[in-house]
């Protein structure tokens, strides 16, 4: 099986989970990390002993890339995704897909034009109580649905929301917890 190679670019909280998550796939591999902030980006790159960068653009002229993971606020991901399209590497984007609907249908259809895959990031997608559920409406087990509801309590401290100075603010992460 060929391997697949990634790049990452923003090194703030959720990059360590992208980046030790690529390390534990038998066919993957960390290449390269890129983030504004230089001292974060060249910690997680010596972590998976991989390259770093400063600026993504530079990232994405590398050819040994096959996949970039945009780690950067909400509302950056469908700009960045776009250039990552373009510079032909497939696109996984962490939710949502953007804080702007038409910014998300760019992203979407920008990678249709490039031929490269995307993938939005929700991690609760592939757990056991999700896919029990996808079983049991497949297989007819509920009969025919003409409703679905669901409650989720998650919180966010303020602690949270002090961590980056983009989170809460309706320009990049939508304006809070409830489109995160």
């Amino acid at each position: 099986m060929r391997r697949v190679r990634f790049g990452i670019i923003g090194a703030g909280n959720v990059s360590l989970i992208h980046a030790k998550s690529i390390s534990e796939i038998g066919n993957a591999e960390l290449v390269a990390v890129s983030s504004r902030a230089e001292e974060k980006a060249l910690r997680l790159a010596k972590k998976f002993k991989s390259e770093y960068y400063s600026d993504f653009h530079e990232m994405l002229k590398r050819n040994d890339i096959d996949a970039v993971c945009v780690l950067t606020p909400s509302g950056t991901h469908a700009k960045i995704g776009i250039e990552v399209a373009r510079s032909g590497k497939h696109v996984i984007v962490e939710k949502p897909i953007d804080v702007n609907l038409k910014m998300a249908d760019a992203l979407i259809e920008e990678c249709k034009k490039q031929n490269v895959k995307l993938s939005v990031i929700s991690q609760r997608r592939f757990s056991d109580a999700v896919m029990r559920v996808k079983q049991s409406v497949k297989s007819g087990e509920m009969g025919k649905l003409n409703f679905g509801g669901a409650q989720v309590k998650w919180y966010r401290s303020q602690e949270y929301y002090n961590s980056s100075a983009w989170r809460g603010t309706r320009i990049l992460d939508g304006g809070g917890a409830l489109i995160n």
